[in-house]
């Protein structure tokens, strides 16, 4: 059975992309196949909830015409009460007729329509002419992203980065349960929040005290107590890190037109190059140190931030 990932919008390139690392840290080593704002796979990953620019997942019933729904054959009814939703992705049909259509052939003896409460909820995704049908398995409440934004926790400051973006930077890296990361510059702790989330063991490196406590603050907030956060510079990582994490993932320091942070990302970059495993970063640029970027996400205005992908520090 395939299950059908209903993308996030606002940036399909990059929602994509965060399933595939999503997949590969699940151990399912399969490329999904998109069409608009639908993906699908053979795989039955868990941990579904980790996906930040996915809205749901249905396991695949059925695929057909739109032309020719009525003539729909399906060997799959719901046991008890449920409800058709459909998702008019190309925003050209009548989507009420189509779920009274459905509905009707999904109705028997054993079930009934609840449109209020379902136990079962069935999806209709319409795209291209064609409906793809399935039964929902993971809602994604996006919404819980948006109560760990930075000021609404317990230790902020003006520059961290949005949950969402957090997140997704956490799967691109195809980190898998359990596994080491680490955060040169972890600041209030925003990127290693949504990586304990995951279940990842987080280690935190900041130049400045305060920053290292109320990260440490942020995470304990959240539950995560397994972490590592000290003090130092980037240039120092090997002495104060005695073990070693094989994800790096980081939002570079900026906006601050100064010899130390120049000197931070330089070592940084420096760092990388020998680095033995998968490197995550963002910078404000499309190009930093001869690594270019993979995907870029409009903020507001002209602030744009960049998204690098870097794999044993090839460029």
């Amino acid at each position: 059975m395939s299950y059908i990932y209903h993308l996030a919008g606002e940036n399909l390139e990059l929602a994509e992309a965060e399933l595939k690392g999503f997949l590969k840290s699940q151990d399912c080593n399969e490329i999904p196949l998109r069409e608009g704002r639908i993906a699908e796979t053979n795989s039955e990953p868990s941990q579904l909830k980790r996906l930040a620019l996915t809205h749901e997942v249905s396991r695949k019933i059925c695929e057909k015409n739109i032309a020719d729904i009525e003539n729909l054959e399906i060997d799959y009814r719901p046991e008890r009460s449920f409800a058709v939703r459909v998702e008019d992705l190309d925003d050209k049909r009548d989507k009420e007729e189509i779920e009274n259509v459905l509905g009707k052939l999904f109705s028997s003896s054993r079930n009934s329509v609840d449109l209020e409460n379902p136990e079962t909820i069935i999806k209709a995704y319409l795209i291209d002419g064609n409906v793809v049908i399935g039964e929902l398995v993971e809602s994604i409440n996006r919404g819980l992203y948006d109560i760990r934004k930075n000021q609404h926790r317990p230790f902020s400051s003006p520059v961290s980065l949005d949950p969402v973006l957090a997140r997704a930077l956490i799967n691109l890296s195809c980190i898998n349960p359990g596994e080491k990361v680490l955060d040169p510059f972890c600041g209030t702790g925003g990127i290693l929040i949504e990586a304990g989330l995951c279940g990842s063991k987080v280690r935190g490196l900041d130049i400045k005290e305060e920053m290292c406590k109320g990260c440490i603050t942020n995470l304990e907030e959240y539950g995560i107590i397994n972490h590592g956060i000290r003090q130092g510079k980037i240039s120092e990582i090997d002495e104060i890190f005695e073990e070693e994490s094989k994800k790096i993932i980081t939002d570079l320091p900026y906006g601050k037109s100064s010899k130390q942070t120049e000197d931070a990302v330089e070592s940084f970059l420096d760092f990388i190059e020998s680095f033995d495993g998968k490197v995550v970063f963002v910078w404000n640029e499309k190009s930093i140190g001869g690594y270019t970027a993979d995907f870029s996400v409009y903020v507001h205005r002209s602030l744009s931030r960049h998204i690098y992908v870097v794999e044993g520090g090839e460029k």
